[in-house]
């Protein structure tokens, strides 16, 4: 029987990594996959990630600490090494003497090292865990050099059309929308068709300007929640009956309208050269925690180089706007700028429509470029000849239904108003 739960918490901090498991624990957890560690990349300009940092006021990562866990976990690292380098020594000297007093004098120094190797590698689990688990896995993605560094920069933006009819009984929003709390939402009337055939026109939008439609799972497991670093609090956990108390890979409620389930696509995929670049889009609901419900078409793109990804992005955009173009409203698209940036995204730009009744812009959708950031910590690789490379991917929410449709009904815009 599953069952639905918020994941415990204890002090702010989950017990352990879905994403990233030490040696120890891997004995008893099954690791799904090895995220790729860029550690020349990540740590070798410290000035430049103490400036990603302080642009996007990430109070997550301490910096000092992190290069604190970096020297530890490297000197462990090169003990390691040398301690494997000493026992591969003293066994070839083992072969080429023929003393058997030498012999015995060598292979007891071997089994020391053995022990001391043995030892040595139960307590860098620690130390990996603390330096990569809980540190290095935070650390965001590099600034994109289009993201503002302080204000959001408004870099298109439509006026509301003029001579399209308003139903003047604003509030039979109230009739075909009925909310009870903050999770619970009752469509009935436009709302409901609204809610129907809003996505679906949207993907069509998408398919025609080569998009190929994509269906997906509601649900993934805790690790891709992890490489996505979004917060675990925010979906629903799906507990079975006779799950083991101790186990860290868990099963969440996302919804097939979402990255997350994108995700669980491409883990571990490796694709030929020749299949990128990859344009996808998909409906389904999309499920948060305290909020409720809503249909939602996410599209999802991956790409060889970062300057074909900058182009694939602006080719989205361009997208979205004529999606929004055939709307009755008014719009603006917004650049975000660094502070408001999750960890994962290099750029973003939001699409805000202008709300008359409130006058005020809301969030109705994004779209995001996540560099091969994102690629490295699932595994998708592509291969040119024998070297490996990592897909740069941008993705986002074309549309949200329950935003638009109360910004719909709210300004009076009845269903005859919608081009579907």
């Amino acid at each position: 029987m599953l069952k639905l739960h918020m994941l415990p918490k204890i002090n702010g901090r989950f017990f352990s990594s879905a994403l990233y498991l030490t040696g120890d624990k891997a004995r008893e957890q099954f690791a799904v996959l090895v995220p790729y560690l860029d550690f020349k990349h990540k740590l070798g300009d410290l000035e430049r990630l103490k400036r990603n940092v302080r642009l996007r006021r990430y109070q997550q990562l301490d910096c000092d600490n992190l290069i604190h866990q970096w020297e530890l976990y490297r000197d462990v690292e090169k003990r390691k090494k040398e301690i494997e380098q000493c026992r591969i020594e003293l066994q070839k000297r083992i072969q080429q003497s023929s003393c058997q007093e030498e012999q015995k004098q060598l292979k007891s120094r071997a089994i020391m090292a053995r022990d001391d190797l043995k030892m040595l590698k139960e307590q860098s689990y620690k130390v990996a865990d603390a330096f990569i688990a809980n540190s290095f896995l935070s650390i965001p993605n590099d600034l994109h050099e289009r993201t503002p560094e302080d204000e959001c920069k408004c870099i298109y933006e439509k006026a509301v059309p003029e001579g399209i009819s308003r139903t003047t009984d604003v509030d039979r929003r109230q009739e075909q929308l009925e909310e009870f709390g903050p999770a619970c939402l009752y469509m009935t009337g436009d709302a409901a068709w609204m809610d129907l055939r809003l996505p679906m026109h949207c993907c069509e939008t998408f398919r025609q300007n080569n998009c190929i439609v994509f269906c997906n799972p509601d649900f993934v497991r805790s690790f891709l929640v992890e490489a996505a670093m979004v917060s675990k609090e925010s979906l629903f956990l799906v507990r079975e009956d006779d799950e083991p108390e101790d186990k860290i890979n868990l099963l969440h409620l996302c919804g097939g309208g979402s990255l997350l389930s994108f995700l669980g696509y491409f883990t571990k995929l490796s694709v030929f050269p020749s299949a990128l670049p990859l344009r996808l889009v998909a409906s389904g609901k999309r499920y948060h925690y305290q909020r409720a419900q809503s249909n939602e078409v996410h599209v999802f793109g991956a790409c060889k180089t970062s300057r074909e990804a900058e182009t694939m992005f602006d080719d989205m955009v361009q997208i979205y706007k004529r999606f929004y173009d055939q709307l009755p409203i008014g719009y603006r698209i917004v650049q975000v700028a660094a502070p408001y940036l999750r960890p994962i995204e290099s750029m973003r730009v939001d699409v805000e429509v202008f709300d008359g009744r409130n006058e005020r812009y809301v969030k109705v959708s994004e779209l995001g470029y996540y560099t091969d950031f994102l690629s490295k910590r699932i595994a998708f690789i592509y291969h040119e000849g024998k070297v490996q490379h990592f897909p740069h991917v941008i993705a986002g929410t074309a549309m949200s239904s329950v935003e638009l449709i109360k910004l719909f009904l709210g300004n009076g815009i009845s269903l005859d108003d919608l081009p579907m």
